[in-house]
């Protein structure tokens, strides 16, 4: 039997998780939580072979929880899961040593075949399954448009979601940064780029 925790501050989703890996045998949820402190106490007096961790949560977030995690050296298996289908969130998150990334629209079948192989000591990640947000191969990061306006690379990652659609508290989350320090640098990117507003950085950026 596999015993599993669930972080996640929406409860219909982590309910839902819940249900269909419980319509497994072999697996078992033994606890919801709605906070990264939540499951980090309860993890604490209660043993579990893997965890299912939301990148957003309000008290204390996916990362901070992986990392007090990991510091604490609670033997877990740890999976991302995460609305976020995009490379520079996983990225992210593989540097936090979690064993496996899956997006939440992951079809009930592969949830619940991903976690038997984590479970058995494989790492899973749905990298094949992300769409590619490098900057590789796109115009507009090309060597001489980023030598002509010195953006440096988190400038580059942040333009990059907001072109994707991303919102401050978003890619404050996906970079692992506050708030403030994102709205410094789109900040300091307008004023390189000599524009305005988000507007006419898009207008410049899809003119180049």
């Amino acid at each position: 039997m596999i015993t599993i925790a669930i972080a996640d501050d929406h409860k219909l989703m982590s309910e839902g998780i819940a249900s269909i890996l419980q319509s497994d045998p072999d697996l078992r949820v033994s606890k919801i939580c709605t906070n990264g402190k939540e499951l980090i106490e309860y993890l604490k007096k209660n043993e579990v072979d893997l965890v299912l961790i939301d990148l957003n949560m309000p008290v204390l977030n996916g990362p901070d929880t992986i990392r007090v995690l990991r510091n604490s050296c609670i033997p877990v298996k740890i999976v991302v899961l995460s609305m976020y289908a995009d490379e520079t969130i996983y990225a992210k998150c593989r540097e936090l040593d979690i064993n496996g990334y899956l997006h939440k629209d992951s079809d009930a079948q592969h949830l619940i075949d991903t976690i038997k192989v984590i479970s058995a000591g494989e790492n899973r990640y749905d990298y094949d399954h992300l769409p590619k947000s490098s900057f590789a191969g796109d115009p507009l990061f090309e060597d001489k448009f980023v030598n002509k306006f010195k953006l440096s690379q988190r400038e580059q990652e942040i333009i990059q979601l907001v072109r994707n659609g991303h919102t401050n508290q978003e890619i404050a989350d996906i970079l692992f940064l506050s708030i403030h320090t994102v709205m410094t640098h789109r900040k300091n990117i307008l004023h390189k780029l000599s524009v305005r507003n988000t507007a006419e950085m898009l207008t410049l950026i899809g003119g180049n």
